[in-house]
């Protein structure tokens, strides 16, 4: 083991590698915590993005998919769960590593034509389905839309994005995660990554990001993955201090609200959480943290980004309400409502969090931007989309980017898409029309699906609401999934909020729909083959009856015993007499 590090160290120095990993540790309203991992790993500048100098710990796989797919970008992100914008606020990182719901890919290929492009996107969705154990191998010609192109001089550069709504983020998709990792979870913040916790959490993202930053003399290889969750303090103290299994709470370890006109001995009314509150974070992810990870290293850049925070391993954002103690030792004062602690090298590490209110947490951003998504309509042939997009600022109006995918089995009509702002009495919105600009590429059956995009401009304090409706189409029996009666989901809208410049200052993603089509009835085909087998059975039985079967008569048969009869009692005698003229042989002999 001491030898793998030591090579490993040595490849580190040679290649100038720069990796860093961060926790943030933020604790949220109800006894909530958002755990934010964070890990950034950059190769040296080499001729070409296949040179050996790249993978000192850059992991050569990845390497090799970005070199076959000639993918300048890869954004790959596994989600799952719903971020509570009211109670949570803006997303972290203002939304820049949040996916939708299920996986979501896109990515920069270069290609002579669209053709070519469109071959290697294939080509890279199916390694990377490989790679991550998803099944991002059935993102095909139908889940794929062609966002943009970027021409230059010497090639063309499309993006394309892909989403699987109904994948099921799961263990298997952590394990390559972590496997990416110089330390491969074995040490460092990355230790803590246990898939029982990581899942069994109200919401959790991760995302990774690949990048060759290449010119005309040399290319270098950058790999950013984050992990986003949201973690409930008290189940998990529950499941790691008494039961794996959650089990009710007993009644008089109930907290009840004694101001409600109802409460009784026998009635009550829970309160929301737990005044006070001790935990360990060995007991919300089931260990400490080994060590620190022993490769390391800050370059220049990196530094500067970091700036005071730059050295830091673990990040914490708290309130006076909050105290903190390290090994179980001496109480550290919080600066700033945050402190900062280092890993050290062959030391474990553990860090005690004790709150005497847990109401009071770090000042919340809130988000921008709010939206609903819904369905609306009724029947088995028609139906309807419903977006309500509000600004909360007071007094700035924003722009924003509405990105759609639908199925090719929706048929939306654009003709009936309608608008409507309200907001404050004291504007007109009668004349503003917020749509600034449609994107729009229809689908075709089988082929590809209904491509969306409407830039928007809402007022401050206002709200806006968008519907258009489509007709549902009927499909072919192979074409229903074995949950045919549960429905089809429908991609994430995506939402960005566009500054002046065009920067994306903020993005989030919609939760997804279920569609429900016109489902057969799935039951006739198998009492079809039922009945039709029972009456082959019983026609084949009677057939090989009449063809097999003898008819004698009742007087043969009692003559058949008879006769059957008197030879086994022959047969018998014969045997006994044998039996006595040797027993006889025997005597005589002896």
């Amino acid at each position: 083991m001491l030898l793998r590090t030591l090579v490993a160290c040595l490849l580190l120095l040679q290649s100038a590698l720069a990796y860093r990993e961060k926790l943030d540790l933020r604790p949220l309203p109800r006894n909530s915590l958002l755990a934010s991992f964070s890990f950034s790993l950059a190769s040296e500048s080499a001729p070409t993005p296949d040179d050996i100098s790249h993978y000192g710990l850059f992991p050569r796989s990845v390497g090799q998919i970005i070199r076959s797919s000639h993918a300048t970008e890869i954004h790959l992100r596994f989600s799952q769960g719903w971020w509570d914008a009211s109670e949570w606020g803006s997303l972290p990182e203002q939304g820049a590593y949040a996916g939708g719901t299920g996986v979501e890919v896109w990515a920069w290929v270069d290609g002579a034509d669209l053709a070519e492009a469109e071959k290697r996107w294939y080509e890279l969705v199916n390694a990377l389905s490989g790679l991550f154990c998803a099944s991002l191998n059935f993102v095909d010609s139908t889940k794929t839309i062609l966002r943009s192109t970027a021409p230059s001089l010497d090639s063309n550069k499309y993006l394309f994005h892909g989403s699987l709504p109904s994948e099921s983020v799961c263990t298997e998709n952590l394990t390559p995660f972590m496997k990416l990792l110089p330390c491969k979870g074995h040490a460092g913040i990355s230790s803590l990554l246990d898939g029982h916790k990581i899942f069994d959490s109200k919401w959790q993202s991760m995302a990774l990001d690949f990048t060759a930053d290449c010119d005309d003399d040399s290319c270098k290889l950058v790999m950013s993955q984050r992990i986003d969750v949201v973690l409930d303090v008290l189940r998990s103290l529950e499941r790691q201090k008494h039961s794996p299994v959650p089990i009710p709470r007993r009644v008089e370890d109930l907290m009840c609200d004694e101001t409600k006109p109802y409460h009784s001995s026998e009635k009550c009314f829970p309160l929301p959480t737990a005044p006070t509150v001790k935990w360990l974070i060995s007991e919300i992810f089931g260990k400490p943290i080994v060590s620190k990870c022993a490769l390391e290293t800050v370059g220049e850049s990196e530094a500067s980004e970091l700036g005071e925070n730059a050295g830091y391993n673990i990040c914490t954002h708290i309130t006076d309400a909050w105290s903190l103690s390290r090994h179980g030792g001496n109480v550290l004062s919080s600066f700033a409502s945050k402190a900062c602690f280092s890993l050290n090298e062959n030391e474990e590490f553990n860090l005690a969090f004790d709150c005497s209110n847990t109401s009071s947490v770090s000042p919340i951003t809130s988000a921008p931007v709010h939206i609903q998504r819904s369905m609306t309509g009724r029947g088995q042939q028609h139906g309807g989309i419903q977006a309500i997009i509000r600004n909360p600022s007071p007094t700035d109006p924003i722009t924003v980017t509405y990105f759609e995918t639908l199925p090719w089995f929706m048929k939306p009509y654009l003709s009936s898409m309608t608008t409507h702002l309200s907001g404050p009495d004291t504007l007109d919105l009668s004349s503003i029309d917020p749509i600034k600009n449609i994107t729009y590429k229809p689908f075709m059956e089988r082929v590809r699906s209904t491509h969306l995009e409407l830039t928007l401009e809402i007022p401050a304090a206002s709200t806006l609401t968008l519907s258009y409706d489509f007709d549902k189409t009927l499909i072919y029996l192979a074409e229903y999934p074995p949950d045919a009666n549960r429905g089809f989901d429908v991609s994430p809208g995506i939402l960005r909020v566009v500054s002046q410049n065009d920067e994306i200052t903020y993005s989030m993603r919609t939760s997804s729909l279920l569609l429900s089509l016109p489902t057969p009835d799935f039951s006739m085909p198998y009492n079809v083959i039922i009945l039709t087998s029972t009456v082959m059975a019983l026609l084949f039985g009677t057939v090989f009856n009449i063809l097999v079967r003898r008819f004698v008569y009742e007087e043969d048969i009692e003559a058949d015993k008879k006769e059957k009869g008197g030879l086994k009692q022959r047969l018998l005698k014969r045997f006994r007499k044998d039996k006595t003229e040797k027993k006889s042989s025997v005597k005589s002999a002896g």
